[in-house]
């Protein structure tokens, strides 16, 4: 182009490499972004409750992934007992999969 300095469009282009590359591969996250599908029941449940134990801990709060995640961290250090639960899950499952 006529007119216009290498450098300038060096710069330019530096700026849309940066994102097109992605994270550089050293870089660890704390969270991850992911997609699960719950039922609608139990995720209208979900937003009841956050919002109840937040309403109880006012003034303070936490956020909806803080409570999600003692949630599931408290399921999982608690396996043998739910255990009973899971396998009940799977048996409808297997049922409502069967003619």
């Amino acid at each position: 182009m006529v007119g216009v300095p290498e450098d300038r469009i060096a710069k330019l282009s530096q700026r849309f490499g940066r994102h097109a590359v992605g994270r550089p591969p050293g870089v660890t996250r704390a969270r991850e972004r992911r997609s699960y599908y719950l039922a609608t029941e139990l995720a209208d449940r979900v937003d009841q409750v956050y919002r109840e134990i937040n309403h109880g801990l006012y003034p303070r709060s936490v956020s909806k992934s803080v409570f999600l995640e003692t949630v599931l961290e408290f399921g999982l250090d608690h396996l043998d007992e739910i255990t009973g639960l899971l396998a009940q899950a799977a048996e409808a499952d297997s049922a409502a999969e069967s003619p």
